[in-house]
């Protein structure tokens, strides 16, 4: 792929490739790890192998449905479009049918839950200040 990849097809500026922020790299990195992955699998520019881009999938659900971000959001981390997010949720979502693979994902959110609560415990941040580091 020739060009900037930062630039959309018309030469503007998109969303993808956004930077990362704490919460992306938590929520990636507790995904890898439950796959036995890096976090820098699920960000390659290809598919990958079928566990890397389950992963990926399980990332971006995670991402839109635990943490808040819209579906351009949670497929931004990643370098792709909202459709792919979408379809994303669709399928984690069918999986969680599979009580095994629904105990996994509530044990990474719960995790994560407990990450982000702590987190924003012990560094308040007060109001007018510093924006908030762990939203997305």
């Amino acid at each position: 792929m020739c060009g900037d990849p930062h630039l959309g097809s018309s030469g503007h500026p998109s969303q993808l490739h956004r930077p990362l922020s704490a919460v992306d790299w938590m929520a990636t990195g507790r995904v890898a790890l439950a796959f036995g992955l890096k976090p820098e699998d699920l960000h390659s520019a290809s598919r990958g192998f079928a566990n890397v881009a389950r992963a990926r999938q399980v990332s971006m659900y995670i991402l839109h449905v635990c943490m808040g971000l819209t579906l351009s959001q949670s497929a931004a981390v990643f370098g792709r479009d909202r459709t792919t997010a979408a379809h994303a949720c669709k399928v984690v979502e069918d999986l969680r049918e599979d009580p095994e693979f629904d105990a996994v994902l509530s044990e990474i959110e719960g995790q994560l839950s407990a990450s982000l609560t702590s987190a924003r415990m012990c560094c308040p941040l007060t109001a007018g200040g510093q924006a908030d580091a762990f939203s997305a």
